[in-house]
């Protein structure tokens, strides 16, 4: 196998290991202790849309033009999971909120060599 695509399946790993612990934690712990029916929880279906359109991106970064493309579509995507789950009212804006950083924090922590220096403020 080649050293890049090994690479690629032990970032996905560590990344699917980080949401899965982070959702233990922000989500299914909560809704054990507060109930199932509580609406502040770590939203899932934020987390895994964002992992299979983190594990898309592996395959659009090849090609520099599709970069704003595949970034329009992924905000299309995560806005319509977000408004879905608040319509069905599964879910408020601190859930999902939740979910978005959840997701967020899994993805940075699993490349910090790539995402170092790329943040200033």
């Amino acid at each position: 196998m080649k050293k890049v695509t090994k690479n690629k399946i032990k970032v996905l790993t560590k990344t699917g290991l980080i949401m899965i612990i982070g959702l233990l934690l922000f989500k299914f712990i909560p809704m054990e202790i507060f109930g199932g029916d509580i609406k502040f929880d770590a939203s899932a279906h934020i987390t895994i849309t964002m992992f299979f359109l983190y594990v898309l991106w592996f395959y659009v970064d090849q090609n520099k033009s599709w970069h704003t493309l595949f970034f329009s579509f992924a905000l299309v995507i995560i806005s319509i999971v977000a408004i879905q789950r608040i319509l069905l009212n599964a879910h408020n804006d601190i859930g999902l909120l939740g979910g978005l950083i959840l997701s967020s924090i899994a993805i940075i922590s699993s490349q910090p060599k790539y995402f170092k220096n790329k943040f200033k403020f």
